[in-house]
């Protein structure tokens, strides 16, 4: 959703359009390091841990966005 609304945003002119894509791409990285940092202190995990478990949520979602793109 929050992809959805920078997009929308920027179609309306509210900002400039050029280059939103790769904002959109940091937020979402952002958003899953943390996601995944926020759930695995849920379950009781150490800084260290969540930490690690966040990083690779971020990098996984990175990798997903490279193969998607390459395989188009």
């Amino acid at each position: 959703m929050p992809t959805t609304l920078l997009l929308w945003g920027a179609g309306l002119g509210w900002w400039h359009s050029t280059g939103i894509e790769y904002v959109a791409f940091g937020i979402n990285t952002v958003l899953l390091l943390g996601w995944g940092l926020l759930a695995s202190r849920a379950a009781g995990r150490t800084w260290g841990r969540a930490v690690r478990i966040g990083g690779t949520d971020a990098l996984l979602g990175v990798a997903f966005a490279l193969v998607s793109t390459l395989l188009k």
